[in-house]
């Protein structure tokens, strides 16, 4: 069964341990753009399974249109199942570092080695959705539940005199949601996609791999936020690019900070 001791080592299986690694504060920069090449080398792939995600993006946008602030909730949640998205490019990452050459389907190969573990985590970062969704809709209508909408929701929302109390509550709730999704989730999918780890062992380790390196990967963290942002402004278009990047870097976080014994 895996165990944590206090000396770092993380027991995978009873053949295996892992060690949780302090890195220094260039890392993040440094998985950045090990991300950025391995976009480039994996273009055709990583850029068609990018947009994938563009898509599905849009289709629930125009779906949306109506509603802005579900917009901005559809927004959040990319960065709380972004893990689960990136697992193709993960594991192109992994062809890459082993001289390789990727292809678009390499995102069944994760599944196949430890779907269990991937759909147990998938449920957990589902929960977090849910939780987050719950949470958006309850202090809409704790601090709007009498607004009458004339013209367009996002202007009356702005124009209301509880906006800004509204965006603070919103924001910290978020906030809250965020933290908890990327201190379990920032380690677990590419650990489970290259190691025979169950979920809970996974999100463990990505815990204490956050509190062992907390300066860092809270600049990790503001870093795949900026590029999923970069990815929305862009109508969902950029998403593309973005989001193959803050995959394969996520690859180069995990390997960098997780060693095998």
């Amino acid at each position: 069964m895996a165990t944590i001791s206090n000396t770092n080592p993380v027991m995978v299986t009873e053949t295996s341990s892992l060690t949780v690694q302090k890195v220094d504060s260039e890392a993040s920069m440094r998985w950045l753009n090990a991300g950025i090449k391995d976009f480039k080398a994996s273009l055709g792939a990583s850029f068609t399974y990018g947009m994938i995600y563009v898509a599905l993006g849009l289709v629930l946008a125009w779906l949306s249109w109506a509603n802005p602030m579900f917009i901005t909730s559809l927004a959040a949640g990319f960065l709380i199942i972004g893990p689960i998205v990136a697992v193709g490019f993960y594991c192109m990452s992994r062809t890459l570092e082993q001289d390789g050459k990727p292809h678009f389907l390499q995102g069944l190969d994760g599944l196949r080695f430890n779907g269990v573990s991937l759909v147990n985590f998938a449920m957990v970062l589902g929960v977090l959705m849910g939780v987050w969704a719950v949470i958006s809709a309850v202090t809409v209508a704790l601090f709007f539940d009498n607004v009458t909408v004339t013209d367009s929701a996002l202007g009356t929302l702005i124009g209301h005199e509880q906006f800004a109390p509204f965006l603070f509550a919103w924001i910290l709730g978020g906030a809250l949601v965020a933290v908890v999704a990327f201190s379990i989730s920032v380690i677990s999918v590419p650990l489970i996609t290259d190691k025979k780890v169950d979920f809970v062992t996974a999100m463990i380790t990505s815990v204490k791999t956050v509190r062992m390196n907390p300066g860092v990967m809270l600049s990790w963290a503001f870093i795949l936020a900026t590029l999923v942002f970069l990815g929305f402004i862009f109508g969902f278009v950029g998403l593309a690019i973005t989001l193959p990047i803050a995959g394969h870097a996520s690859w180069h976080a995990y390997r960098e900070l997780i060693k095998a014994n």
